[in-house]
């Protein structure tokens, strides 16, 4: 089940400071930019870069966490993912900042690093 309206907008809003506070400085975002994307209960976070030897303008998407809500236990899933790509579960956490703050620490290198 999707969020609601009044929890899409709430989710939307901390994302996208969340996603802004960590991307690069402007004039570096055509080489490397942090994007994400909202579907039903799922936000994914990925890098974007320009596709190596590819055409001009040409960006690839390289997934770095998964973030999914499960209604019925009320708690934020937090994912990572692994180089065979697929997605490993990182920890289960109370609430979106709290799994916001998880992929910023990163004390594992499991995101971004």
């Amino acid at each position: 089940m999707a969020f609601n309206d009044i929890e899409y907008h709430a989710v939307l809003k901390e994302v996208e400071q969340f996603v802004e506070s960590i991307r690069p400085p402007v004039h570096a975002r055509n080489e490397f930019d942090i994007v994400f994307c909202i579907k039903d209960q799922t936000i994914e976070i990925a890098e974007e870069r320009p596709v190596w030897q590819g055409k001009p303008g040409e960006k690839c998407l390289i997934l770095s966490a998964r973030i999914s809500y499960v209604r019925s236990q009320k708690v934020w899933r937090l994912f990572w993912m692994r180089g065979n790509m697929k997605w490993e579960l990182y920890e289960e956490i109370p609430t979106l900042e709290a799994a916001l703050n998880a992929i910023r620490a990163d004390t594992h290198g499991c995101f971004f690093g």
